[in-house]
């Protein structure tokens, strides 16, 4: 990297004496010390030089080492890419098999769940206002019947039925009425087939057995005793798409309206029982419902349905799987997933469609809601809120509400759950319900209530699953305050 040095000394001479004296053969010590300064100097240099050319020599060697390492990292790094392309493959490959032997095998699953319950008073959530004196509402008619509180608020397992109904007229259906005692339930026993009929069409369904001594009130010990209740039944259709997924359901389907609908089966629903909103969200009505997923990661979804009436569960009164006019109704809903934690993922739903339960294809009902789901930490969060309306129908010379009952309502709801293990996690749900419910001089309803659930879920291996809750039922406004807290159990066992 460097020439060669070649070293030259000169030899210094002092000038000629003009005096007779002989020259001296002996250099003078100053200039023999400074032949030696510049010798070391040069010795010095050569050493110098002589180490920066070893130095360069190695920095070359270090370059061509380093050029062969990328290049063989470059290499590795394409095998390998190779490889995971494979295995990525190979994965679809096996996750399509799964899929073929499901819908051309089938499949049987379902729970049993059962569980302890006690509601204070009667166990009912209502109260007569007897003569009109607590709301001060004038009567419609002589047989009017005028309640405070909420029929639903009594919930005593994750399908909603309630303790007791007690005298209510809009929720006639009182299939427990404990009458205010505690009482251990076989809350139900879930059976849900899926059968296959090729690569792409299955059909499913999901039907509760239900031990009971159901009664209708208020019209007497009527009882039916054991039912069963078929939740679900359709035929699914999911084509093999790359850019995007749909499904497409024909039958008794699930809702497309809000988020608690797709967790309220006993398995997997947090609490023991439903919010109170979900009366408005969880109901599965007959029609077609739609899901498609877009995006690379499949965090965009839209819901559609076009179904005979509303996403109402037919228990709250105000809706029927049965069409009774011409026109459908029309649910949908869009979310959006963003790669927070687990998933953090924002909804917003609405609805519209002609009345249930009236032959008037012209009065219409809606609602709206937005949702919020995060899963951070084994921290679990879901906060929803709806507000709807029925307008209902006037008859001539008739009280209010006589030819369609009315609806006003807004409700809300948040959960907070906290995983401290894989089996222990404990929960706060509150919510709250404002709504004024009327059917001419057959009855109307002033319900402003809010509740607060502490409970806690245990899951004992992966078939197991208990849970315990206590409910504080807390009347609001001008309603007075009246006891029918909740406090009830679950055991789950799933297959």
């Amino acid at each position: 990297m460097f020439p060669q040095t070649v070293t030259v000394i000169c030899a210094l001479t002092g000038p000629v004496a003009d005096t007779a004296e002989a020259p001296s053969t002996e250099p003078a010590a100053t200039d023999t010390a400074e032949l030696d300064a510049l010798v070391a100097e040069n010795d010095a240099l050569t050493r110098r030089m002589e180490a920066l050319e070893q130095a360069a020599d190695a920095e070359d060697t270090r370059e061509a080492e380093r050029d062969a390492e990328l290049e063989r990292l470059r290499k590795s790094n394409e095998a390998l890419s190779a490889e995971v392309e494979t295995v990525r493959q190979r994965q679809e490959e096996a996750d399509t098999k799964i899929r073929r032997q499901e819908f051309l095998t089938g499949r049987l699953h379902g729970y049993l769940d059962a569980g302890f319950f006690f509601v204070s008073g009667d166990g009912s959530g209502t109260r007569p206002d007897l003569g009109n004196e607590t709301l001060g509402l004038d009567a419609v008619a002589p047989d009017d019947w005028v309640f405070m509180g909420d029929p639903l608020s009594t919930a005593v397992n994750s399908r909603g039925d309630i303790a007791d109904a007690g005298d209510s007229q809009a929720v006639a259906f009182d299939p427990i009425r404990s009458r205010g005692n505690p009482t251990f339930l076989v809350n139900a026993f879930n059976i849900a087939p899926s059968i296959g009929l090729g690569e792409h069409i299955a059909v499913e369904g999901m039907v509760d057995f239900l031990p009971r001594g159901q009664t209708i009130a208020p019209y007497g010990d009527t009882a039916l005793r054991d039912y069963l209740d078929i939740k679900l039944a359709y035929v699914l259709w999911r084509p093999a798409l790359k850019r995007f997924d749909v499904e497409l359901s024909v039958g008794k389907v699930d809702s497309a309206f809000g988020r608690e609908y797709r967790s309220q089966e006993a398995p997997d629903r947090t609490t023991v029982t439903p919010s109170l909103m979900c009366r408005y969200t969880c109901g599965r009505p007959t029609g077609v419902k739609s899901r498609w997923k877009f995006l690379s990661d499949r965090q965009l979804t839209v819901n559609l349905s076009l179904a005979n009436g509303s996403t109402m569960q037919p228990t709250f009164g105000a809706a029927s799987d049965r069409e009774h006019n011409a026109a459908k109704t029309v649910a949908g809903r869009v979310s959006y997933r963003f790669p927070v934690g687990a998933g953090l993922e924002f909804g917003g739903s609405g609805l519209a469609g002609a009345q249930d339960m009236q032959a008037d294809s012209g009065v219409l009902q809606w609602q709206y809601g937005v949702d919020a789901h995060l899963s951070i930490n084994g921290l679990e969060f879901t906060a929803e809120f709806i507000q709807g309306q029925m307008p209902g129908r006037e008859e001539p010379g008739q009280a209010p509400c006589a030819g369609a009952q009315c609806l006003d309502v807004l409700s809300a709801y948040g959960l907070l759950g906290y995983r401290f293990t894989n089996w222990l996690m404990p929960y706060i749900r509150v919510d709250w319900r404002d709504a004024q419910h009327r059917h001419g001089g057959r009855y109307h309803y002033e319900s402003t209530l809010a509740r607060f659930t502490p409970g806690v879920r245990f899951e004992i291996g992966e078939h197991m699953i208990i849970k315990g809750e206590y409910t504080f039922n807390r009347e609001l406004g001008r309603i007075p305050q009246f006891p029918n807290d909740v406090l009830t159990t679950s055991v789950v066992a799933r297959f």
